[in-house]
């Protein structure tokens, strides 16, 4: 944190690395991992690599680089001046086969991470607008039944099961190492019994949610795609 309470916007490397790669994997995907870094380093403006003190050590980190005057989108409801929360591209290739993304999913439940800042919400609606992004960039065709926006959770973990194990395959690669809202997000699988033991309404649930309204608000921001996406 900056002096202030300012959120600072940066993520130690080797932090996400070890976010996304479990230890028995880190040894072979060595290779894969600094290709990523490279390409990053090179083709990607919004990200600066710099070194930082993070609990009294030296890292190098990934800074976030929010264009200002991006920020002021044209989805932005002006009598309101809310800054939409928006998608902001793929980190990483989380494509069915790919080495981020499982063959088959074990569950229909997921966890996300890093999907808001407990520190920095303060509008009412917050927690719909997390859900409607949620369901906005996982479309019509995943049908979700349930989700958890967690707003005590210092990583910012949204919980959600869908209908299916298909279904959450499809959620996982949708949303696993996209950017959101200036951080990159996380997903991992979690047993449908322990999701049940958390959230015992959840079993209950039967009918897909829909989005809160049909603006997809959380889609809009077109101009900030990555360059691994405009080739």
């Amino acid at each position: 944190m900056q002096p202030g309470g300012a959120q600072e916007s940066f993520l130690a490397i080797n932090h996400v690395r070890d976010n996304l790669i479990p230890p028995k994997d880190r040894k072979r995907m060595t290779s894969l991992w600094e290709k990523a870094v490279k390409f990053l380093d090179e083709n990607e403006s919004r990200i600066r690599r710099e070194v930082q003190q993070v609990a009294g050590e030296e890292f190098h980190v990934w800074r976030w680089l929010p264009n200002n005057a991006l920020n002021k989108s044209p989805v932005q409801n002006a009598s309101s001046g809310k800054k939409p929360k928006v998608w902001q591209g793929q980190a990483f290739e989380t494509m069915e086969g790919s080495v981020n993304s499982l063959t088959c999913s074990p569950t229909p439940c997921l966890k996300i991470r890093h999907m808001f800042d407990p520190d920095i919400e303060t509008e009412d609606d917050w927690e719909t607008r997390v859900q409607d992004a949620i369901l906005e960039k996982c479309g019509e065709g995943v049908k979700i039944l349930h989700i958890r926006v967690d707003i005590g959770s210092r990583e910012g973990c949204v919980y959600m099961k869908c209908m299916s194990q298909k279904d959450a395959g499809e959620a996982y690669r949708a949303l696993h190492g996209c950017w959101f809202d200036g951080k990159l997000v996380t997903v991992k699988y979690l047993r449908l019994e322990r999701y049940h033991e958390r959230f015992p309404d959840a079993a209950r649930c039967i009918t897909p949610l829909k989005p809160s309204n049909n603006q997809r608000l959380s889609l809009q921001a077109h101009y900030w795609q990555s360059p691994a996406e405009a080739n």
